[in-house]
């Protein structure tokens, strides 16, 4: 034993802080910089406690942590055995791109950590990220966090897209020749011990990415499709997007409404769908709108009158697409949508003006 206050070693006191079982008034000790440990352990210490559910305990570790450098917190991501959950909470409590991008470059930085990242981090940190490619096929809901960073660069932009048009494109091959999917990378992950943490009161600083979860089944569904729906919404991006390539009709109707433009483009793709499915997306009021959008672009599908009205009519379709296809009209329907109150009033007025003045 040494003689640190209370505590065998430090690995044994963070132990104890996971599992809830450490005194509060140790813990409050331990963050307020007052054990006799070294500067890596004590970080190591007070990064946890920064999280602590004792409001008390949590300010004093994170006024402590404010006294340590950039240069201390990189000095601990190179501990060996930093753990993943080490590494998220020390990305958490110091806004700073060298530091992020550090932690990005790490091997045992956990996909929860890059999707907070992707989310916050600045141009050095969204870079970090969208260059690392096993990373993103190990968690492709990177891609959906970095689209939804309010500062990311045209530049990263750009990257994703490629990067999902050509794991689209792979993923399109092995359902079209019924090859088995590359099953992607494991990678290190910390969904169970934020569950745990979560279970005794802590909260990390910054608050937690959440996944968007599949729209609602439509009313009036089936109870075969409130199995499918709930089976879905179980699975990750890359299980959905093989699902939406290959599963079934009904399957694909669900998927078309998820939030993620990869899996809605990965139905769109599909080597299963046929023209009457793209008839009834089209008409689906509750369909994302990147599926309207891949319809209006294609013109072996606009040659379906059918689908045309169907766009034309879907509230949904983005107006510039409507507005093309309301010219293509009959003067039945430019009649009716004309008086279609849930159109926008743009193609009303379009409508109106076709109709009463057709060339």
């Amino acid at each position: 034993m040494d003689e640190r206050p209370g505590i065998a070693s430090v690995p044994e006191f963070l132990a104890r802080i996971r599992q809830g079982m450490a005194p509060r008034a140790l813990r409050l000790f331990a963050a307020q910089g007052l054990l006799p440990v070294s500067r890596e352990e004590l970080i190591r210490l007070l990064v946890l406690l920064s999280a602590d559910g004792d409001a008390e305990i949590a300010e004093a570790a994170r006024a402590t942590l404010a006294t340590f450098s950039v240069a201390n917190l990189q000095a601990v991501l190179s501990v060996p055995g930093i753990e993943p959950l080490e590494i998220d909470l020390i990305v958490r409590c110091r806004q700073d791109e060298s530091l992020w991008e550090a932690a990005v470059r790490h091997p045992g930085v956990a996909n929860e950590t890059l999707r907070w990242l992707a989310r916050a981090g600045a141009a050095r940190t969204q870079d970090a990220i969208v260059t690392n490619q096993t990373r993103l096929l190990s968690c492709l809901e990177i891609l959906e966090d970095l689209r939804a960073n309010p500062g990311v660069s045209q530049d990263v932009l750009r990257r994703v897209h490629e990067f999902e048009e050509e794991f689209l494109r792979k993923a399109t091959v092995w359902a079209m020749t019924e090859q088995a999917p590359e099953e992607p990378p494991v990678m290190p992950s910390i969904e169970e011990v934020l569950a745990e943490l979560k279970a005794i009161g802590m909260q990390l600083p910054g608050g937690e990415v959440v996944s968007s979860p599949l729209p609602e089944p439509e009313s009036g569904a089936s109870p075969e499709q409130r199995d499918a729906f709930l089976r879905l919404a179980m699975m990750n991006t890359h299980q959905r997007i093989m699902q939406a390539l290959l599963g079934s009709r009904e399957e694909r109707f669900i998927l078309v409404r998820d939030r993620c433009l990869l899996v809605v483009r990965a139905v769109m793709t599909s080597p299963k769908l046929i023209e009457a499915d793209v008839e009834r997306i089209a008409g689906m009021r509750s369909v994302n709108e990147e599926a309207l959008r891949m319809i209006g672009a294609r013109q072996r599908w606009l040659r379906r009158y059918p689908v045309v009205r169907a766009l034309a009519f879907n509230p949904k379709t983005p107006p510039p697409i409507a507005l093309q296809l309301v010219r293509r009209l009959s003067a039945r329907d430019l009649g009716l949508i004309s008086r279609d109150r849930n159109v926008s009033d743009t193609v009303r007025k379009m409508a109106r003006a076709q109709h009463e003045h057709p060339r």
